[in-house]
């Protein structure tokens, strides 16, 4: 090889390795344009990351905190209403039925039973309804649990089973209807209420359900709570302690008329009084209105 070609080679040699400045401009847009290497970017996500998972979380906080704080404010909000509501409404009514027996004593548990008076006492208008039952009605004896044992007067309902439920049962069979408590009280109580002394009982007891006038004229709404009171009942206080009349209207005490529905019988040489079916069954309908019985 000559010394020109030998020349010629090293300055192409030479003329391959020249970098110029266009030539590093390109390389360092081409490095700006690749992406970066993975721990470069680990690195950024870190950095991100570091930078708002902070707040984030913060605001995660005060979340869960306000949710703490308010759901059982919401809950105790709720459980609150319900109640009340309820509340008010068995303010509202406490409306019941029961039976008022009297008694020669209340302490003596296989004597006969003399009065019998059927009470519905409407809560919303305060009002009471009687229907005082002949004792002598000819009737079928049920026991407490409500089976018929017997027919015979209502009076001697106490005396086969010395039981006041024997004698609800055996009145909420007569009328078909269902009765909540009972009250016993000494005859003496209502006898003295309306004034009727001891010489008018001496041929037996006293037919109430003949004296509607006589009682709706003498026992007020205060005096049927006495009778109440100083009975041996099962009414709850809670309810007696609503039992209150409107004095103020003479309508509030209506004592059912019972006596024109009614036939004296005798059976087997025994006197007893029947009462009507339809009597029964329209005293029953009308004392259920009253009360709020629905079937």
């Amino acid at each position: 090889m000559g010394k020109f070609t030998k020349r010629i080679s090293r300055y192409e040699d030479n003329q391959d390795l020249t970098f110029t400045k266009k030539d590093r401009l390109e390389t360092f847009k081409r490095i700006q344009r690749s992406p970066a290497p993975y721990h470069q970017r680990s690195t950024t996500l870190r950095r991100i990351g570091k930078r708002y998972v902070g707040p984030i979380l913060g605001t995660l906080m005060v979340v869960l905190i306000m949710i703490g704080f308010l759901l059982p404010e919401f809950y105790q909000t709720n459980e609150t209403k319900v109640p009340s509501s309820n509340q008010a409404s068995e303010q509202k009514n406490t409306s019941f039925s029961a039976l008022l027996i009297g008694k020669e004593a209340v302490e003596d548990n296989s004597g006969r039973t003399s009065i019998h008076i059927l009470l519905t006492y409407n809560s919303i208008d305060k009002s009471v309804k009687l229907v005082p039952i002949p004792s002598d009605a000819y009737v079928d004896i049920s026991d407490p649990a409500g089976e018929m044992t017997q027919k015979d007067k209502l009076m001697h309902a106490y005396a086969y089973h010395s039981s006041p439920e024997a004698v609800l049962a055996t009145v909420s069979t007569l009328f078909d209807m269902p009765i909540d408590y009972y009250s016993i009280f000494s005859e003496e109580e209502i006898y003295g209420m309306l004034g009727i002394k001891e010489d008018d009982r001496k041929n037996g007891p006293v037919q109430l359900y003949k004296m509607r006038d006589l009682l709706e004229e003498r026992l007020s709404g205060s005096q049927i709570n006495k009778i109440l009171e100083v009975s041996e009942t099962d009414i709850p206080d809670n309810i007696l302690n609503h039992f209150q009349v409107d004095g103020s209207n003479a309508a509030s005490v209506e004592v059912m008329d019972m006596e024109k529905g009614t036939e004296e019988t005798f059976i087997n040489g025994i006197y007893y009084v029947k009462i009507n079916q339809d009597l029964l069954e329209s005293t029953a309908n009308k004392l259920k209105q009253h009360v709020g019985y629905r079937e």
